[in-house]
């Protein structure tokens, strides 16, 4: 785990190293998942982009890991946020406050947030998508700073 300096002018981060799974780029923004592997040397390690939709019921395939910060190159590893205030891929304008949870609304975006579906919550492998909640009054429908709390 890494963490940020403490600073008066600076909100804290918190990032953690992981190796992408061979499966697919992953963009800077996007939110991913914990991928199981039989390989002890790997759990704990390897990550996905989420690409399946939210369930209410049944959440998505595994636990939220993270926000990428920068790209990560197929099977290479890099640094997810885990903690503070980042940009994060969005599939719509989300308003200040909303929960937000990680799902895919089509094969064109993978890794977004979109608000929680609070009232209709049903299982605690849905409370497995959640990835922070909005800090602003969404500026745009591709991105939302969100307080990332995924530790």
């Amino acid at each position: 785990m890494q963490m940020g300096t403490a600073s008066g002018t600076l909100a804290e981060k918190v990032y953690i190293v992981v190796q992408e799974d061979g499966a697919e780029l992953i963009q800077p923004g996007e939110v991913c998942e914990w991928v199981a592997t039989t390989t002890s040397a790997r759990q704990g390690l390897m990550v996905q982009v989420i690409d399946t939709a939210i369930n209410a019921t049944t959440g998505i395939a595994a636990k939220v890991a993270g926000v990428a910060e920068t790209t990560i190159s197929t099977s290479s590893i890099g640094r997810l946020q885990v903690y503070g205030a980042g940009n994060v891929r969005a599939s719509a304008s989300y308003n200040l406050g909303k929960s937000m949870v990680a799902g895919s609304i089509n094969a064109t975006n993978i890794g977004h947030v979109q608000e929680s579906l609070e009232t209709t919550v049903t299982s605690i492998q849905y409370l497995n998508c959640y990835v922070g909640v909005a800090l602003e009054n969404g500026p745009n429908a591709t991105n939302c700073t969100v307080m990332i709390d995924v530790l």
